[in-house]
């Protein structure tokens, strides 16, 4: 009788384990519903959120979110300093609402890319300031090549753009895993994370503070969901290889690129990364903030701002020289 009650410790752990991540994504839904409108793919459906300009448009300005959040992460920002623009902030495939489309797939950053033009060419089909943060500067930067007549300019925050010599951290490739990703998903990474979230956060921002309320206004407990969860350890896995192929051809941009990141950034390097390319892109610019980290567009929106300004006015090119 105790050899079969040792047994159902086990049982009864991994059930209990299995009940909290769902009571996690459950949570986590019920919390932060669809708060904008949806775009019909092949293979799904893109949620978005737009703001209108209030009084005269100087143009439109597109969001794009990086790892481990959506679009709620820009958009709670910039959107209130952005009131003289048209402003779409977008939930990448398999993030926040958007469907994943192409399952696995949809890890490749070009097919990222590809989606969201099919997208923003239903809704926005005037060239756009394309704004990118941390992992979405690599499918950003390909849009920019692959279909530059879309684009004003691109302003790129904290982003990945260059290999980078030290690898990610080992959990993320085990939950990028087929068959194996979904059970430690389920069974260690999302309580995990739920424990860990506040602390995760923290590192990304330091050394600077949280923004008070941040992981709400940010949406960032949307990531608390096993298809989600799994979808951003896909990302994050494919993005090195992704990126060692692209960045030879970074000297064929033509648009204004600027590149704005924190001295103090832990996650992505400001030197491999942003002022690589702010000097290899023709109208490139280089932008470093001093005592900022990851989060460049919380520690000074009012710089990102002006850059987009920059490239929306009708002097934008002299000011970028």
């Amino acid at each position: 009788m105790l050899t079969r009650a040792l047994l159902f410790i086990p049982v009864l752990l991994i059930g209990g384990l299995l009940l909290r991540t769902e009571l996690i994504g459950a949570e986590a839904e019920r919390q932060n519903p669809p708060k904008g409108s949806f775009l019909t793919l092949p293979g799904g459906r893109l949620h978005y959120v737009e703001r209108r300009p209030e009084g005269e448009s100087r143009g439109t300005v597109v969001l794009v979110h990086g790892a481990s959040s959506d679009h709620a992460d820009l958009l709670a920002t910039l959107g209130p300093e952005l009131g003289h623009y048209r402003v779409i902030a977008l939930d990448r495939p398999g993030h926040g609402w958007s469907d994943r489309l192409e399952g696995r797939a949809m890890a490749d950053p070009a097919r990222q890319a590809a989606a969201i033009m099919q997208g923003l060419d239903q809704i926005a089909p005037e060239p756009f300031v394309l704004v990118a943060h941390s992992l979405a500067g690599a499918m950003s930067v390909r849009i920019a090549l692959d279909r530059p007549e879309r684009l004003s300019g691109l302003v790129l925050l904290g982003a990945v753009t260059h290999p980078w010599p030290t690898g990610l951290e080992w959990y993320y490739h085990v939950a990028s895993w087929p068959v194996v990703g979904p059970v430690f998903t389920r069974l260690i990474g999302i309580p995990a994370v739920d424990l860990l979230l506040p602390a995760g956060v923290k590192a990304v921002f330091a050394p600077q503070p949280v923004p008070p309320g941040y992981i709400e206004a940010g949406e960032i407990k949307l990531l608390l969901r096993p298809a989600t969860f799994e979808a951003n350890a896909q990302d994050l896995a494919a993005l090195h290889a992704f990126v060692t192929a692209q960045a030879p051809r970074y000297r064929e941009l033509r648009m204004p690129v600027v590149a704005i990141t924190g001295d103090s950034d832990a996650i992505v390097s400001p030197i491999l990364h942003s002022a690589a390319i702010a000097r290899e892109a023709p109208l490139g610019r280089f932008v470093l903030l001093p005592g900022v980290g990851h989060m460049p567009h919380h520690a000074a929106p009012e710089i990102i701002v002006e850059a987009i300004d920059q490239i929306a006015g009708p002097r934008s090119g002299l000011a970028l020289n």
